[in-house]
């Protein structure tokens, strides 16, 4: 199976908050509304360097749909802040 990573740049510590409060909304909404019977809501979040050496969240996915699921939450998710 292949991994589906999201690189997530984080513009400050509370935006670091922010995307942990997202990724547990994201799964609890996912499995309230009966998604999680087609596929696995597991995912990993992982801190990493890009190359500019600035600070990124990579969260790694199953299936592209959970990703792609996620990456419209996270922007609308953001846009509220």
């Amino acid at each position: 199976m292949t991994d589906i990573v999201l690189d997530v740049k984080l513009n400050s510590a509370d935006e670091d908050v922010r995307l942990s409060e997202a990724i547990d909304s994201f799964l609890s909404l996912q499995a309230l509304g009966g998604h999680a019977e087609g596929f696995d809501l597991d995912l990993m979040v992982r801190t990493v360097f890009g190359p500019g050496g600035e600070r990124l969240k990579q969260i790694i996915f199953q299936h592209h749909e959970l990703a792609n699921a996620f990456s419209s939450f996270w922007t609308n998710f953001r846009a509220l802040s």
